[in-house]
């Protein structure tokens, strides 16, 4: 029990120097498979009761923790391995949702849908959060198309089926934590406000015409939800957080719009979110999905303690930009930029190679938390190889 306390306290240290600015002892490894990766990866060693498919581990919490116990004795890393950006099937079938479905094979996805129409802007702009409720839910959840006290009774259900599996993973990542020694990491999950309008409310393709068709109005919707989107992470008082409470945020449509569309619809808003989050001394971890590079000088004016995950771009053209021209009293931190394909196709010779110069590139002054450019969907041979080689090498030999 000494050993994993002082294990813990080391692996706390390693992310108490790197949020703060300070240079670390070595480079922190996060590993963060997709929940779906790491039940076939256990459903393949034999964790799991016989027969057990991924579409039915989903359904039973019973099964988790040997499931998470498993992927945390073989992998190494310095935070808990869990459950990832879990959606749990059983909210959303309970609600009959149309915005996130589980396919045949067991993996959570997100259909392109819609559920406000552009006339009904000014509506939702006046009071977003109850609009929501009572118009736009029963469009993207069928079992809420009911009456109110029905839609009562199926809202309760559902929450009630969601908290207990949630308690669940609470629970078996507290035991997981104490038994391999990792600290604990206080978490929330927000939206860029144009992001949440186009990943739920308008959807992909309607966005683009609202910035032609309908500009302002789109802006004012961006400008009135500011408020949820920080609330989503940091709750009624965030003076009751944890000091190390971090909200993490996935960026989608960076990479679809221009430098100009980017500068007067999508910035805006997000620079007040990032102000918000930050304004309590809480760090935001943003994951830069596909390539921002057009975007990154506006992206470094965000202010506090940021780590930005990267899954495509330039690693030396970002070190240069966060080493010169981060805000003073902000520490801004780089992780991904290292292809998780390379775990699929290379030997494990050439995959720590990899590793290698992308470290002479990104960690040589602090700076750097390793993990992927994105979560891993797969675990299948030779990726759980070379992924326990690769991570073992960083461990004892990534040092700053």
């Amino acid at each position: 029990m000494e050993d994993m306390n002082l294990l813990r306290e080391e692996r706390a240290q390693l992310f108490r120097d790197i949020y703060s600015g300070k240079k670390p002892k070595r480079v922190p490894v996060q590993q963060s498979p997709a929940f779906e990766a790491t039940i076939q990866y256990a459903i393949d060693a034999g964790v799991t009761p016989p027969g057990k498919t991924r579409r039915e581990v989903f359904w039973e919490p019973d099964l988790w923790f040997d499931i998470v116990d498993y992927i945390n004795s073989q992998i190494y890393s310095d935070t808990a391995i869990g459950v990832g950006a879990i959606r749990l099937p059983i909210l959303y079938q309970s609600l009959g949702a149309r915005c996130i479905i589980m396919s045949e094979s067991g993996v959570m996805q997100h259909p392109e849908v819609h559920c406000l129409e552009p006339e009904e802007y000014d509506a939702y702009i006046a009071d977003p959060m109850t609009y929501q409720i009572e118009v736009l839910l029963p469009r993207l959840y069928t079992e809420l198309d009911t009456t109110p006290g029905r839609r009562a009774m199926v809202m309760a259900k559902a929450m009630k089926a969601n908290a207990d599996h949630m308690a669940k993973i609470g629970g078996m990542m507290r035991q997981i934590s104490q038994k391999y020694g990792y600290p604990g990491m206080a978490s929330g999950r927000s939206t860029a406000p144009f992001d949440y309008i186009a990943d739920f409310l308008r959807g992909f393709s309607r966005i683009n015409t609202d910035m032609r068709r309908c500009p302002d109005k789109l802006l004012e919707a961006c400008d009135a939800i500011i408020p949820m989107m920080i609330r989503e992470s940091l709750g009624s008082d965030p003076k009751k957080l944890p000091p190390n409470h971090r909200t993490f945020i996935p960026l989608h449509m960076g990479s679809f719009i221009s430098t100009k569309q980017f500068e007067r619809f999508w910035y805006p808003s997000m620079k007040k979110v990032m102000d918000g989050l930050v304004a309590y001394g809480h760090g935001v971890d943003l994951f830069v999905e596909d390539d921002w590079m057009r975007h990154m000088e506006a992206m470094n004016e965000f202010t506090g303690s940021i780590r930005y995950q990267f899954e495509k771009g330039d690693p030396v053209y970002v070190k240069k930009l966060f080493t010169e021209q981060t805000p003073p009293g902000s520490v801004h931190i780089i992780t991904g930029f290292y292809q998780s394909d390379m775990l699929r196709y290379n030997t494990k010779e050439e995959c720590i190679d990899a590793a290698k110069k992308l470290f002479d590139i990104v960690a040589a002054d602090g700076g750097y938390v390793f993990n992927f450019d994105k979560g891993l969907f797969s675990l299948a041979e030779p990726v759980a190889s070379n992924l326990k080689a690769l991570s073992e090498w960083i461990r004892d030999n990534a040092v700053y």
